[in-house]
């Protein structure tokens, strides 16, 4: 048997099938055939290869980042919606869908910047973050606002410009996209026509039906076994964690005189200052190669110089602007501005510093560029705060420094021991002298205690730390504040037994019948409008009257879903009515009717104005451009979305 084996092993094919095997292994390892990966993105997206099946581009959009954007989603959602935001109905798989798309735009707008090449130098990323409103400070870039946003980050400075610079290259393309809108004069007019039409509408506010029968048990449970994504308590997890807080820390409290004094001296340029000497001058140029008869006359000419500027009532910078060969200040009448020490040496320094009065005029002093003729124009006196006068000044920043370096030991310390097993935090703890503590379990939308940080959950709920069960990364919660957790308790979302979510059950089923009924009336009305009734037999007849809204623009304050059907209705004719249903709430519907449609007049709106909408329409038309290009794009590339893990 083993020599038929190695009989037929043998020869080219053999050979060949054996290398093949050999180049996989190389490329894949071993462990590939025996170690199954576990997918946990939401979204994956693939380039085409570029050469066979290598080199192709491969990115995802991992579960936890996923639910990060759609958590500020819901929240932007609520804020801008109010008491009217329905949880239920923005938990659909079409909001999920609507978030993760913009994800995967983003994503494969970053891949084209890097197939493509497409680089942002450094000055434009600095020009950009010094843009950025979070780090201003009054409406200027403030370096400190800068170093707490990293902080609050948890990002270096190379890291953050590396994401910044990543962001404008995958908007680069786009942007040039967008920039290339335009809109005619003809498509003004027709834009600003429609803007401003006007509309005369009927109303009809539909009452709520009567409320349904009280459901039965079976239909109870009907209605929980086909909607248990209401009721599926999500996932859930509990933590160990230990906290390092800079305001809670013992620190000295008392410091040795010697210290204070020895601090003093070490940050004496803090204060002490030196006068401040702003220069004028008149230059009078000698070349390099001139004799001593060349340089002799160039000093008495300069002389002459300094000595007509001495004269009482004389106009030094008139004097420079005459006579000064340098050409960069003579017109400012040979002004230097302010001049410290050391940055000009030699004569020229020496003749400044040696001015105690401003309006004194130096000899001339030689440089190699000539004979220069110096006036003090300004001396702003130095000052001093004297050690006594800083004592208590210096004693607290010592000890709040000290403050500093204790909290940032404690959390080195902390960190290391970490590192030494990340898969514990007890050893950690124990070796620091920090307490343990143990949080109740909480969900990654809510929590009590630590666990109502955001920055909390959101570690908690990293894969790192949920699935391998990692001790985390130091977390900043705050100036000088951290925490370091570590996952010990999973509850997997799980159906909430139908006992505990009885009456919750029945108000969804009793709200879900209502809707359905308010539809259906509606419905019902608006196909008997349609057929020719009138709009007052109808309200008549659900016990309401008609409303009159004449002259409702796009631009008017009435529900925005009300707006939107008006002016989707087709304009009325003698043949057929123009009437819609508008849902106004959960259960409550109109009918609205379109009576008279007048164009937008365009008279009275000025140039300025005109041309400020035309901004507003090529802006419009450069986005949907803009978004058509991303698209087009998209076609490009192989998109596979999880939506079992959505």
């Amino acid at each position: 048997m083993l020599q038929t084996i190695r009989d037929k092993s043998s020869g080219f094919l053999a050979f060949t099938i054996l290398g093949l095997v050999i180049i996989t292994m190389a490329f894949f390892g071993v462990d590939s055939y025996f170690s199954p990966k576990i997918e946990t993105y939401s979204a994956k997206i693939e380039g085409p290869a570029k050469f066979w099946i290598w080199g192709k581009q491969v990115r995802e959009i991992p579960q936890d980042r996923f639910q990060r954007r759609f958590e500020q989603a819901r929240q932007a959602a609520r804020d801008r919606q109010g008491e009217g935001f329905d949880s239920a109905r923005f938990e659909s798989i079409d909001s999920k869908r609507e978030v993760l798309d913009r994800m995967i735009d983003e994503e494969v707008m970053a891949m084209v910047a890097e197939r493509d090449g497409i680089a942002i130098g450094e000055g434009e990323v600095a020009a950009e973050l010094k843009r950025m409103e979070e780090f201003q400070v009054n409406g200027q870039y403030s370096a400190d606002q800068y170093r707490l946003g990293l902080a609050a980050r948890g990002l270096s400075h190379g890291q953050f410009m590396a994401t910044v610079a990543a962001d404008m290259a995958s908007r680069t393309v786009p942007g040039q996209v967008a920039s290339t809108g335009l809109a005619t004069d003809d498509e003004l007019e027709e834009a600003l026509t429609l803007a401003r039409e006007q509309r005369d509408l009927e109303l009809i506010d539909l009452p709520t039906p009567a409320a349904p029968e009280a459901p039965t048990e079976e239909a109870l449970k009907a209605w929980y076994d086909s909607h248990g994504e209401r009721y599926t308590r999500p996932e859930h997890v509990a933590i160990e964690y230990v906290e390092i807080d800079g305001a809670t820390l013992d620190v000295p409290t008392v410091v040795d005189e010697q210290t204070l004094r020895q601090r003093y001296q070490d940050q004496r340029g803090r204060y002490v200052t030196e006068p401040v000497r702003s220069a004028a001058h008149i230059l009078v140029s000698v070349s390099a190669d001139a004799d001593e008869a060349e340089v002799e006359a160039a000093r008495e000419r300069a002389q002459a110089l300094a000595d007509q500027a001495r004269q009482p009532g004389a106009d030094f910078a008139a004097l420079a602007a005459e006579h000064s060969d340098d050409i960069g200040s003579k017109a400012d009448g040979g002004l230097l501005g302010p001049i410290e020490a050391g940055l000009f040496e030699g004569p020229f320094q020496d003749a400044l510093f040696g001015l105690e009065e401003v309006g004194q005029v130096a000899d001339p002093a030689r440089t190699p560029e000539g004979w220069h003729v110096i006036q003090l124009a300004d001396l702003t006196p130095g000052s001093e705060r004297t050690f006594e006068e800083v004592r208590e000044e210096i004693e607290a920043e010592f000890l709040a420094t000290e403050r500093d370096r204790i909290y940032s030991d404690l959390g080195n310390q902390l960190i290391e021991r970490v590192y030494r097993d990340p898969t514990a935090l007890a050893p950690a703890a124990e070796a620091t002298g920090l307490e343990l503590k143990r949080s109740a379990v909480f969900s990654r939308d809510a929590g009590d205690g630590i666990a109502a940080m955001p920055e909390v959950r959101e570690a908690a709920f990293a894969d790192p730390q949920r699935v391998e069960r990692q001790v985390s990364d130091a977390i900043e919660i705050g100036p000088n504040h951290l925490v370091v957790l570590h996952v010990v308790e999973v509850e997997p979302a799980a159906l909430i037994p139908f006992e505990e979510v009885r009456e919750r059950v029945r108000a969804d089923l009793v709200a879900d019948a209502l809707s359905k009924a308010s539809e259906a009336q509606a419905e019902a009305l608006l196909e008997r409008a349609l057929a020719g009734e009138s709009f007052a037999d109808l309200a008549s007849e659900v016990g309401r009257t008609v409303a009159e809204l004449p002259g409702v623009t796009r631009q008017s304050q009435l529900p925005p879903l009300l707006i939107e059907e008006a002016f989707r209705l087709s304009a009325p004719d003698e043949d057929a009515a123009s009437a819609g249903i508008v849902r106004l709430g959960a259960d409550r519907h109109a009918l609205v009717r379109v009576t008279e449609v007048r164009e937008g007049e365009l008279g009275e709106l000025d140039q300025a104005t005109r041309e400020a909408l035309r901004q507003q329409l090529v802006q419009a038309r450069a986005t949907v451009e803009a978004e058509a290009y991303i698209r087009a794009l998209r076609r490009q590339y192989t998109v596979t979305v999880a939506e079992d893990r959505l």
